[in-house]
């Protein structure tokens, strides 16, 4: 039923993002616990050794390790609220060191998953960017404007 429910409530919000912007089921009922898994209530710090940091991390390293050539270390904030996680903050070499993508020279490094009824999809990200141009996520994939202002 949890599954049905869920990917019912996915599949009719991603036909009608207009309306999916509007939906809000509040914390503690049966549609919240149901679509928001672990049913974050506010944007949570996702700590280090923590399973889900390792997932979504995994998820960014198989995009990203192609483009720097070389195997990927995090170093950053990565929150997660409702059914969405964000991550901002720096790609690093084994030692710690920034790894300077080849486009642009630097090391910032940002991601945004999405936990589907199949699980956590990596939505978008960038390695080496230039300025802060996943400001319009919310607008463009309709994730809570609060995981940006709580970076």
């Amino acid at each position: 039923m949890k599954t049905t429910l869920l990917t019912l409530v996915l599949a009719v919000a991603a036909l009608v993002p207009a309306y999916a912007q509007d939906f809000d089921p509040k914390p503690g009922t049966v549609l919240w616990e149901t679509l928001y898994d672990p049913p974050y209530t506010e944007p949570t710090d996702i700590p280090a050794g923590d399973s889900l940091r390792k997932e979504l991390f995994d998820l960014l390293r198989t995009r990203l390790e192609p483009k720097a050539k070389q195997p990927i270390l995090f170093s950053g904030s990565l929150k997660a609220y409702k059914n969405w996680a964000l991550f901002v903050g720096e790609s690093q070499d084994k030692e710690g060191k920034p790894i300077a993508y080849p486009e642009l020279g630097n090391s910032d490094t940002v991601g945004l998953w999405l936990r589907t009824a199949d699980g956590w999809k990596l939505v978008s990200y960038e390695g080496g960017l230039s300025d802060v141009f996943y400001d319009i996520w919310p607008e463009m994939y309709g994730m809570p404007r609060e995981l940006l202002l709580a970076r």
